[in-house]
C-alpha cells in the first residue's frame, strides 16, 4: 500500500482495453443474476423462505438476486450476536483492524469491474456512474484504515508539570448501517468499514433495491465473524 492516501483512479473507458475488462465482468455477473442468498447472522446462513427479488430496473425481467428476508426475531439476533462479538472485536488491535480493510480494499480494486457490473444490473448505473461508485468505496476503506492508524498513536496532548496524560479512542458497541440505493457500494462500503476499524461491530441492512451488491461486499471482508449482515424488505 502507498505511504500516503491517494484517491482510486477512475478508469478511461476510451481505452479498449478497458473497456474489454468492463463488459468480460459484465458478462460474469450476467451468468450469476437470479442466484438465492441467505441471511448471515455471526457467520451462520439463515434461509426463511421468504424472499425479495432484486429487479434490474432498466430491464424489470431481470431478476438479479433473490434474498432471504429477517424476521423481527432474526432481526434481534443479529443485534445480540454482534454484541457478543463486540467483546473480543473490540480488544483485536487496531493495526490489525485496519490491515482487515487494506487487505479488502486490495481485494475490490483487483475485482473493481466486477463491483461495478452489480451496479450496472442492480441499480442502472452507466459504466463511468458504477466505476465511480466502486472508486469512492475503495477510497472509504483506505482512508479509514490509515486514520484508525492515526487514532491509535500516541495523541497530542498539553503537558502539565506533575502529570502523565494519556488519550486513548475506545469503541462504543454495536452500531446499525442502513446505506442508500443510489451509492450502494460506496455509502454502504464505507459506513460499514469505519464502524468496523474503530473496533466497532456491525448490523448491515442493505437498501432493498441493491442487497446484490452489500452482499457481494461482505464476502470481500476475510474475518466475516465480525460482519453481522442481514436484510429486510
Amino acid at each position: 500500500m502507498p505511504t500516503e492516501f491517494r484517491n482510486e483512479p477512475f478508469t478511461d473507458f476510451t481505452k479498449e482495453e478497458n473497456a474489454a475488462a468492463m463488459r468480460a465482468a459484465i458478462e460474469k455477473v450476467r451468468n450469476q443474476l437470479g442466484n438465492e442468498y441467505p441471511l448471515v447472522i455471526g457467520g451462520e446462513r439463515i434461509n426463511t423462505g421468504d424472499t425479495l427479488e432484486s429487479i434490474n430496473p432498466a430491464n424489470r425481467t431481470q431478476v438479479v438476486g433473490k434474498f432471504h428476508k429477517a424476521t423481527k426475531e432474526l432481526a434481534a439476533k443479529a443485534v445480540e450476536t454482534a454484541a457478543e462479538t463486540f467483546k473480543t472485536w473490540r480488544n483485536v488491535p487496531a493495526q490489525e483492524r485496519a490491515e482487515l480493510l487494506f487487505r479488502t480494499a486490495a481485494l475490490m480494486r483487483e475485482r473493481k469491474h466486477e463491483f461495478s457490473a452489480w451496479m450496472i444490473y442492480e441499480v442502472a448505473k452507466t459504466w463511468p456512474e458504477a466505476d465511480g461508485d466502486t472508486a469512492e468505496a475503495i477510497d472509504f476503506i483506505e482512508f479509514y484504515a490509515r486514520e484508525m492508524q492515526r487514532y491509535a498513536s500516541d495523541q497530542p496532548l498539553v503537558k502539565i508539570q506533575g502529570e502523565h496524560n494519556h488519550l486513548e479512542y475506545i469503541p462504543l458497541g454495536v452500531g446499525a448501517v442502513i446505506p442508500p440505493w443510489n451509492f450502494p457500494c460506496a455509502i454502504m462500503a464505507g459506513m460499514t468499514a469505519a464502524a468496523i476499524v474503530t473496533g466497532n461491530t456491525v448490523v448491515l441492512k442493505p437498501s432493498s433495491d441493491a442487497p446484490a451488491i452489500a452482499y457481494k461486499f461482505s464476502s470481500y471482508l476475510k474475518k466475516q465473524d465480525y460482519l453481522r449482515v442481514w436484510s429486510t424488505s
